[in-house]
């Protein structure tokens, strides 16, 4: 017979609730206790086939039964005194160890895989909340990142105060992050999509986070500039790109997840730095342009890293500025560097990873610079180019 057989003595009664009582105590431990062995008498009140059998015989078969899950390696059994045992029963003064080596054959005996233990908390921890979520089901381990390290209870209640805290004040993401979940203000990052379907509420609009845009104005500028990355905006701004000393320079970190919001005039934030603050007439003019009041005094670029999300991000920024035109210039630039083979591969620094390269919808971008990185199979950065 095979060990993951269903063996005969699984027909009898007080093996099966002896068993039961086994996995159901090992079920209700929590993760720190699972080290303890887990023991038990044999007393009238667990084994009345032994101490009042219904029909003669009924005890030793029952016992016969035991002593084959000891033989089956599930269980031992330990002897509770050692004085005056000749005149009682085997089974009396006698305890069952369960063994930890038997779990797995037992589970599969009684059909009771291991349970979850991790989701078997977060799950008791829900119970007094249950109303207070949309979609309670949502709330476990995998879907709360970092917040799966702390105390589920402690967890869950504050997630379920977040339509009250926000009613009494409008925070960001990680304001409220760190205002309910000690002080960790990136614990809620990326969990939009989640708080909006556990709530029947909007919450999205309280924790919109305002897009900040820093930018180096040129009086007389011929056009402005937007770059993707800090290095790049930073080396405009101060002259090292003497192609760009005549355009105004705009950079705003993430500018993929800000999109849809800088061009909201509640949400857009300028900071003019590295030069004269913006005549104003044309900062006016250029303000009512950007909030889609009027057409831009100057023409309006984007210059980006040569990659597949650098690809995207422009695609982005087309379908929110429809004026926008890629920067010659410096594309160009990175080009040449693609000919002379000075880009990196794409499966080199997960850019493998970024998908396949998207049509921006640019002509020039998708005729004259998308082909010879699919001919190259290199990416390159923005930050090459130097002039």
């Amino acid at each position: 017979m095979r060990m993951s057989d269903r063996p005969p003595f699984l027909n009898n009664a007080c093996v099966r609730r002896t068993l039961n009582r086994f996995l159901d105590k090992l079920d209700n431990q929590t993760f720190e206790e699972r080290s303890n062995r887990l023991v038990e008498t044999i007393d009238t009140k667990h084994f009345p086939e032994l101490y009042s059998p219904k029909e003669p015989g009924e005890d030793d078969v029952t016992w016969h039964h035991l002593r084959e899950l000891e033989a089956h390696g599930v269980i031992s059994f330990e002897r509770t005194r050692k004085r005056g045992l000749s005149a009682v029963a085997s089974w009396e003064h006698t305890r069952i160890v369960a063994l930890p080596a038997g779990e797995a054959l037992i589970r599969e005996w009684l059909g009771r895989p291991v349970v979850d233990e991790e989701m078997a908390r977060w799950q008791k921890a829900l119970i007094p909340h249950l109303t207070a979520f949309r979609e309670p089901g949502l709330i476990r381990p995998g879907n709360l990142g970092r917040l799966a390290q702390y105390d589920p209870g402690a967890v869950i209640e504050r997630l379920a105060s977040i339509p009250k805290v926000l009613s009494e004040r409008s925070l960001t993401l990680y304001q409220l992050s760190a205002q309910l979940f000690w002080g960790d203000s990136k614990a809620l990052r990326g969990k939009e999509k989640l708080i909006d379907q556990l709530f029947d509420i909007q919450v999205a609009q309280w924790l919109a986070r305002p897009v900040l845009i820093e930018g180096t104005y040129r009086h007389g500028c011929d056009g402005v500039l937007i770059v993707e990355n800090m290095d790049t905006f930073v080396a405009a701004s101060t002259g090292q790109i003497k192609s760009a000393e005549n355009l105004t320079i705009l950079y705003a970190q993430g500018f993929k997840g800000t999109t849809s919001r800088i061009r909201t005039q509640s949400m857009a934030r300028f900071y003019w730095s590295d030069s004269p603050f913006p005549d104003p007439q044309w900062l006016f003019q250029f303000q009512q342009a950007w909030f889609s009041r009027s057409e831009f005094p100057v023409p309006i670029y984007y210059f980006g890293d040569l990659d597949p999300a650098g690809l995207t991000i422009y695609r982005h920024m087309r379908q929110i500025f429809p004026e926008i035109q890629p920067w010659k210039t410096g594309y160009n630039g990175l080009v040449e560097a693609l000919k002379r083979g000075d880009g990196h591969p794409m499966n080199f620094a997960d850019k493998g990873e970024q998908g396949l390269l998207p049509d921006t919808g640019c002509s020039w971008m998708d005729s004259c610079v998308t082909p010879v990185m699919k001919q190259t199979n290199l990416c390159v950065d923005q930050e090459y180019f130097q002039d």
